[in-house]
């Protein structure tokens, strides 16, 4: 089989939106690799979490959305070299590096006694107040009963005053219910915690064991740092220094100053614990609140020279997004009006793009624009460049935006449901220049949709999404004709392709769950036809079907009975086949 490169890597990731005081998870552990110069479509219904997903290493997450776990590697050589130039400040900041770094060590030969006064001092806050699980709980409740609130008030507020008095008067009274019922859990917890610390206060003996006990800790972790650091410690602190000059040499002058101090305290606390500094999953994670680990690689007389990791899931700065967004990974949309400047020209517009992302004159952006407007289809370029959005019909706007996308020739081309807001007729042009242009010039395509009909002509991939889990992910033949999950059945039982003639068309029953809420067992199941007991329970794990086709549903398990995909999708080939050539006689 054919080893493909890998160019985005996701794995494990979480992504967390706070709304309203409380955390929706819309993204749930996905794990996915996709290849260079591959068409992928991610499919599934609206609110599935196609768009956040895809927006996780385009840069694009609302303000109120984080990356809460997982990583996602993107490859790019050029990228993930980093130099940091050896001139008068660097070399100072150097030399600072190494002399804490070395001062630090000593503390590692007192890890075992530091780790005991940590868990000594964890115990006296067990006392002095309420545990973590205990105050989460109610918290945990308080949030609850918070959100009921605000959904009632605005519920309320939409309402109107003449018609819907009683039920304004029921909404009111709830709200005022709930308040109730949020101060006294404050006031519970409150007391609890005073309680708490009143109890430990008066407990003379105990306090006072704790204090000798930590007075011994403290004599004892005195000596135990009073050494000389060795020659290897030297050695090794030498090369993280390098490592640290080259994990900040991007970020400017005043995050450079924060960054200096907060990792050295991490790395100082780090030789505390005694954690190993030789391994090197263990200093990436060290970094990855405050900056990359750069690797440090060769050093010449101007400069050190090293290689990182792009993980865009650590991605901090707005200048680190710059190098990626429009650059490297670059998004159609799905309304190409709301994506364009209506008082702008539509040259100005791929020329503005050009210069911000590549070292062109205006001159030379301006010629690049023109070939691109040409690429995409647009006829008579020269004299159509100073037109506005308005004067474009909706598929030639679509072509403009396509062509801002590829204006900087990005690796990635996003697709979010760019047909969607066009005519039937459209489409499949939209479609079939997206192919044309990556044949041209190489690009991975990500397509974001929810119409299988168009994953059929446009993909290589599938992944199918559903509450925020890629449920099954093969090569588009093994999903449409050989597909596993239940959900996806469900989804290829809708296509409207496959309907007879006075028979209503298939809906899949019920709707997504919460994702406000913890998901236990299968998140499909509640609207799964061929469910049991187990999916209420445990998750499911991700069965390997082939080397390429993977599905996430305890059907797959061997002690699963067996059950056949619905009639409507068996043998789908012949079927579809069939109404392809329907269409083309009807047409003749």
């Amino acid at each position: 089989m054919e080893e493909k490169k890998t160019i985005l890597s996701l794995k494990d990731v979480e992504v967390k939106f706070k709304v309203r005081g409380r955390i929706l998870q819309a993204i749930r552990g996905v794990n996915l690799d996709i290849y260079e110069g591959e068409s992928i479509a991610i499919v599934g219904e609206s609110g599935s979490g196609k768009s956040v997903l895809t927006k996780t290493f385009s840069g694009m997450l609302d303000s109120n959305g984080f990356v809460s776990n997982g990583s996602i590697i993107y490859d790019d050589p050029a990228l993930s070299e980093t130099n940091a130039k050896k001139n008068f400040i660097n070399n100072y900041v150097f030399n600072f590096f190494k002399k804490k770094l070395n001062a630090y060590s000593k503390f590692e030969y007192g890890k075992d006694i530091y780790n005991q006064l940590e868990e000594l001092d964890k115990e006296v806050k067990d006392y002095e107040g309420l545990s973590g699980t205990e105050i989460e709980e109610i918290e945990n409740k308080i949030n609850d009963l918070d959100f009921d609130r605000i959904e009632s008030f605005n519920k309320r507020l939409s309402l109107s005053n003449k018609t819907d008095k009683e039920e304004i008067a029921l909404l009111k009274a709830k709200e005022k219910d709930l308040k109730n019922q949020i101060m006294a859990l404050n006031k519970e917890l409150k007391e609890k915690q005073k309680q708490k610390m009143l109890d430990f206060k008066n407990n003379t003996e105990l306090r006072e064991k704790i204090s000798n006990e930590r007075a011994k800790l403290n004599e004892e972790y005195a000596k135990a740092i009073d050494v000389e650091i060795t020659e290897e410690q030297i050695k090794r602190n030498e090369l993280i220094a390098k490592e640290l000059i080259l994990s900040i040499a991007r970020y400017p002058f005043k995050k450079r100053v924060v960054a200096i101090f907060k990792i050295l305290n991490i790395f100082k606390k780090a030789m505390k614990k005694g954690i190993d500094l030789s391994n090197p999953e263990v200093l990436d994670n060290l970094y990855s609140d405050v900056a990359f680990r750069v690797e440090y690689r060769d050093e010449n007389e101007e400069k050190w020279m090293g290689y990182c990791k792009l993980d865009l899931a650590k991605f901090k700065l707005n200048s680190d997004w710059q190098q990626i967004r429009g650059a490297k990974v670059a998004t159609v949309f799905q309304d190409p009006m709301t994506s364009l400047n209506p008082i702008l020209t539509i040259g100005s517009q791929i020329t503005d793009c050009i210069l911000k992302h590549q070292n062109l004159t205006y001159a030379e952006a301006k010629e690049k624009a023109k070939k691109l407007m040409t690429l995409v289809g647009i006829p008579d370029a020269e004299k159509r460049f100073n037109d506005y959005p308005f004067q474009y019909s909706g598929g030639m706007r679509q072509r403009i935006v396509i062509a801002i996308a590829l204006s900087c020739e990005p690796r990635i081309l996003i697709c979010d449901e760019p047909t969607t807001a066009l005519d039937v007729t459209i489409q499949a042009q939209i479609i079939r220049l997206i192919k044309d242009l990556q044949k041209k010039l190489g690009f991975t395509i990500v397509f974001i949709t929810h119409d299988l009909g168009v994953v059929a002509n446009v993909a290589d991939r599938v992944a199918v999404l559903y509450a925020g889990q890629i449920v099954e992910v093969g090569e588009v033949e093994e999903v449409f004709y050989d597909p596993r999950h239940p959900y996806t059945w469900s989804l290829l039982s809708s296509l409207p392709q496959l309907s007879t003639r006075g028979e209503e068309l298939f809906s899949i029953t019920g709707t997504p769950p919460s994702l406000y809420n913890k998901i236990v067992g299968d998140p499909f199941a509640p609207r799964n036809p061929y469910r049991m007991a187990i999916d209420y329970v445990k998750e499911p794990p991700m069965f390997k079907i082939t080397e390429t086709h993977y599905a996430k549903t305890w059907l797959l398990d061997e002690r699963a009975p067996k059950v056949e995909k619905p009639k409507i999708i068996q043998n789908l080939h012949e079927k579809l086949t069939h109404t392809v050539y329907t269409q083309e006689e009807s047409e003749a």
